[in-house]
């Protein structure tokens, strides 16, 4: 039996992407250990609460560190595994000071929170991916340009590019048109009404700001952004909608548990964030059938080429199924929602290398963490 303790910063990261894994793990003989900052609760997992603060230096987190670097001593674990920015460095540092000389050390990049451009954001970030590259045993990227920028630093012994976590289909099956139609009349639209979603955290990185912003510059009335979210910035944009007079336009529903049925109601993601891995939203949106507007960065470039492939021989890319518009650029954004349109049909636009069942296997076998290891 090996003890693998996985590290994030939210508990729900634990949620959206590890369940099939932890569950996998759990089922040949391996004890699972999870630390985030909130509680998560799963049979057969212990669960350390580390009380990670958001900004990456902070001084708080010198004691979290040390404080996750004795349980990794106490429990004897022997393997951990992080996972985005914060929680990468701290969990990657806290296995450093543990003294656990065999330990392995694997990270997974859910996207880098900076591009390779000599800014000032790139050296800090950089500046400790370095520090830890030679403690990294397997480093884990999943957009192009991540892994460009891993390769080009060497941030690990072992560099792999996979194809994400895997979206899970089978969260997400066609839902009988009654229940879609009943959804959009929930939110006050009509049949005519062009509903556009957002679904991410309310936070300055995922830029909902933009979104709002743009409804000031649009000539079209047939429309309503649906935000779906919670966050530090909810509230915030919700004022901001009040006070651009678009609050007409705009519906908030806080966190909102049936994701499968407010994408099948809804006709057209937008995604503003400046920085991505392989998000989620835009792959489930792409699945189940929704058109996309989306920044021009990182991850979702990465999806974008796969929406282009996936279409019948011949045939065209359907025009407004997809649109990228530089990161905070308002106008731009404005500009492809006054162009959008529903999409013509509810058809899979994900590419399936990005299931979870065409995933999986190979990101155990990557990472090591099958038993015999």
């Amino acid at each position: 039996m090996k003890k693998i303790l996985m590290v994030a910063s939210k508990a729900s990261h634990f949620r959206n992407f590890h369940i099939p894994y932890i569950k996998r793990l759990t089922e040949i003989g391996d004890k699972v250990y999870t630390s985030s900052a909130d509680c998560f609760e799963m049979e057969g997992v212990v669960h350390f609460p580390a009380g990670f603060r958001k900004k990456l230096i902070s001084s708080g987190n010198i004691g979290v560190i040390f404080k996750l670097a004795g349980y990794i001593r106490k429990e004897k674990i022997d393997a951990v595994y992080t996972n985005s920015t914060l929680a990468g460095v701290m969990g990657r540092t806290a296995a450093v000071l543990s003294g656990r000389r065999q330990i392995k050390i694997r990270h997974i990049c859910h996207g880098y929170l900076f591009n390779d451009d000599g800014g000032r954001k790139a050296r800090v970030f950089l500046f400790f991916e370095k520090l830890l590259r030679k403690r990294t045993d397997l480093l884990a990227v999943m957009n192009k340009d991540d892994f460009e920028i891993a390769k080009k630093y060497s941030l690990g012994k072992e560099i792999v590019f996979i194809n994400g976590m895997g979206l899970d289909t089978k969260a997400f099956p066609v839902l009988k048109a009654e229940s879609a139609a009943k959804m959009r009349a929930d939110l006050g639209a009509g049949g005519d009404t062009l509903l556009f979603l957002c679904a991410a955290e309310f936070s300055s990185r995922k830029d909902q700001y933009t979104i709002i912003k743009a409804l000031t510059m649009l000539k079209r009335s047939d429309y309503k952004v649906v935000f779906a979210g919670s966050g530090e910035l909810l509230e915030a944009c919700k004022a901001l909608a009040a006070d651009l007079g678009v609050e007409d336009r705009t519906v908030f529903l806080g966190h909102f548990e049936n994701m499968n049925l407010l994408y099948r109601a809804c006709d057209c993601l937008i995604s503003a964030g400046e920085f991505e891995g392989l998000p989620f939203n835009v792959m489930e949106a792409l699945y189940c059938g929704e058109n996309v507007i989306l920044s021009d960065v990182k991850g979702n470039k990465d999806l974008v080429e796969s929406a282009a492939e996936v279409k019948k021989e011949g045939e065209a890319q359907e025009s407004g199924c997809v649109g990228l518009f530089p990161f905070g650029n308002c106008e731009a954004l404005a500009g492809l929602m006054e162009s959008a349109v529903k999409p013509s049909e509810r058809a899979n636009r994900l590419a399936e290398r990005y299931f979870l069942e065409n995933v999986f296997e190979e990101n155990l076998r990557l990472l090591h963490m099958e038993k015999g290891d």
